[in-house]
């Protein structure tokens, strides 16, 4: 009782400070299936550098975020890293994790794999001893490689003749791949595309012409697939890097909008893939093998809870196209301070990092297990959808509140709702078509106040179980500011009876709502920690 008279004061005394939204409508339709789930959807990228990755307490946290795809050995380094003397380039010092400490991270997870292969100064054949030594020596049986990275970019390492040259990528991966499977049939082996945009122009003496379009082209995919094409080679899968902002140029409302733009640049991947491949295209499958939000230069905008909301958006955007793996850069990357740490944008880490772990530092963590907002984003995503479940239809009206759909492998139904505004509570009408639940559901949630725990070393900062007790076919609930919500309906045998949402009054904020991206208080902060907490203690009394 207690709980709920502390939960009412503090309800009542800021209300003003988050404001319901009202007129929001999610619509589930649990008899349209999008697409069923692969595993490697839910992955992340792991490095050389990291000396933490072979830990036990790095595997546990692993195990609890049941990432289920690991890439390694890292980005731009693995066109620089030859793997049997652990070293980079000329060095003669080795990186702090290996071939064999990756071996066990993966069979400890049991996760499926992506290794890059060095491109810009290795060999075929270095790559296939490779393959040799994971699939044969060890008996890993890793399943996917690619050739490279980036290797469309003046800032990857590139020892031929003429960097970046995508004819010069084309006849060499036909090299790597008929050597690499040479040491293990069984292996899928892919090669590097840009964004599907005709860019990276680099060198225009060997142009194409897109036999649909009649355009004449220079970009890399165009000149790269088509002269794959003419050596009669056909890669099984493509790897697509997208970052979705620039640095110094971070805007919180901006990016937690871009992830919505994925199904049209899978489509437009595909079309590519048809463009210039033909027929072959269709059995080409594409991987994304890093995704984040800025390109480099990573400010405080990518250790912030916006971030994390940014990744499982981006994630369940993802699961409304073909693509069946999504590597998340990355697991650990280090703490920067010199970048982007304006006032304008939410959080309190005076630091950015891309990494989903943090790593010692003389200004950030002091530990290298400490956990970012983007790693509860991937516990919430195991909350959701994981290998086999069934991707169904959902639409929402507000574009401040996307939701998803999965119906589990157990039958029963889960939301994941992201809550986009900063301030304001949305309260969200929600129509089941083709389910009917029963009358309790659990919640999950992860936001303000579990972000705020951090910060302060106060209370939980781990994702909040509660329940609600007015599901049915259509109802009415609502989503804290800046939150992720999973929802979990069982099969009920009868429709319950539907109860109206109780509206405490509201003061309108001045600016006409909470929907902004502005910067927010870090006292208004503190305050929506406070509602968000006595919120879920409401729901669990």
């Amino acid at each position: 009782m207690t709980s709920l008279l502390r939960s009412a004061a503090v309800f009542g005394l800021l209300a003003a400070l988050s404001p319901f939204s009202s007129g929001t409508t999610l619509t589930v339709n649990a008899t349209t299936t999008v697409r069923t789930v692969d595993e490697r959807v839910f992955g992340v990228n792991t490095n050389i550098w990291d000396s933490y990755l072979n830990t036990p307490e790095t595997i546990a946290l692993l195990k609890a975020a049941n990432v289920r795809f690991l890439r390694f050995p890292g980005g731009s380094l693995s066109d620089e890293y030859h793997w049997k003397t652990n070293t980079t380039l000329a060095n003669t010092w080795t990186w702090a994790s290996n071939t064999d400490g990756f071996l066990n991270v993966a069979a400890q997870t049991g996760a499926k794999v992506v290794m890059t292969a060095n491109y810009g100064t290795g060999t075929p054949a270095e790559a296939a001893e490779w393959v040799t030594y994971c699939n044969v020596t060890k008996s890993a049986g890793f399943k996917y490689w690619e050739i490279g990275n980036e290797n469309y970019g003046s800032w990857e390492a590139d020892a031929q003749a003429r960097k970046n040259d995508p004819l010069i990528y084309a006849t060499r991966a036909k090299d790597y791949i008929a050597q690499m499977k040479a040491a293990d049939s069984t292996i899928k082996v892919g090669i590097v595309v840009s964004s599907p945009n005709e860019d990276y122009a680099t060198y225009t003496d060997h142009p194409v012409t897109n036999s649909r379009t009649g355009i004449v082209q220079n970009g890399w995919n165009a000149v790269m697939l088509t002269n794959l094409k003419t050596l009669g080679v056909t890669p099984d899968f493509v790897a697509l890097h997208r970052y979705d902002g620039a640095p110094n140029a971070e805007n919180d409302a901006a990016l937690l909008q871009k992830a919505q733009t994925w199904p049209d640049d899978i489509a437009k991947l595909r079309q590519q893939l048809t463009d210039y491949l033909g027929t072959a295209a269709a059995s080409v499958e594409i991987l994304v093998t890093e995704n984040n939000s800025v390109y480099s230069k990573p400010g405080k905008q990518t250790t912030s809870l916006v971030n994390a909301l940014f990744l499982a958006d981006s994630f369940c955007n993802v699961l409304k196209t073909e693509v069946n793996a999504v590597n998340w850069w990355g697991l650990r990357n280090g703490q920067d301070k010199t970048n982007n740490l304006a006032g304008a944008l939410y959080g309190w880490r005076a630091y950015g990092d891309y990494g989903i772990l943090s790593t010692p530092s003389t200004f950030g963590s002091s530990t290298a297990y400490d956990t970012y907002p983007t790693y509860y984003a991937f516990k919430i995503l195991s909350l959701f959808a994981r290998q086999g479940d069934r991707i169904v239809s959902v639409a929402s009206d507000n574009s401040l509140l996307s939701a998803f759909g999965c119906i589990k492998a157990d039958g029963t139904l889960r939301l994941l709702v992201i809550n986009k505004s900063p301030t304001a509570i949305q309260s969200s009408a929600i129509t089941l078509t083709g389910f009917t639940p029963a009358a309790t559901a659990t919640t999950y949630t992860y936001g303000i106040p579990e972000d705020e725990a951090a910060r302060t070393g106060s209370g939980s900062k781990d994702i909040q179980t509660a329940s609600i007790t007015n599901a049915s076919t259509s109802f009415t609930t609502s989503f804290e500011p800046y939150s992720l919500s999973v929802l979990s309906f069982t099969a009920g045998t009868s429709v319950p009876p539907v109860r109206p949402p109780v509206t405490p009054p509201v003061t309108p904020p001045s600016s006409g709502g909470g929907g902004g991206g502005g910067a927010v208080s870090l006292g208004t902060v503190a305050a929506l920690a406070a509602l968000g907490l006595a919120r879920r203690l409401a729901r669990r009394n």
